[in-house]
């Protein structure tokens, strides 16, 4: 999980909220992240979103290292506000 998601949205989710995320993280993005979750449009093209209730989550999926990158979790009125550069900024940090 991105550093700066366990620093900042967890803090604007709350835990409840985190620990619904964590939970589906776990269940359905450790197993098939393809399968569960949804591509995105331009500019957020090869990045994914899982919905979660009322949480969204943002991902990478690194195939050559089979990793899943969470690069952001949050409120669906608000995770989209940051902005597509809020989330490529994050993808970047970890590409580092």
């Amino acid at each position: 999980m991105a550093r700066r998601v366990l620093i900042d949205d967890i803090t604007r989710l709350g835990q409840a909220a985190f620990h619904v995320a964590r939970k589906v993280i776990t269940k359905k993005l450790a197993i098939a992240p393809e399968q569960y979750g949804a591509h995105l449009h331009a500019p957020l093209h090869g990045l994914y979103k899982l919905k979660s209730g009322h949480v969204r989550i943002a991902y990478h999926i690194e195939h050559d290292a089979h990793e899943v990158w969470i690069l952001m979790i949050g409120d669906p009125r608000t995770i989209w506000e940051s902005g597509e550069g809020g989330i490529l900024a994050r993808l970047d940090e970890e590409r580092r």
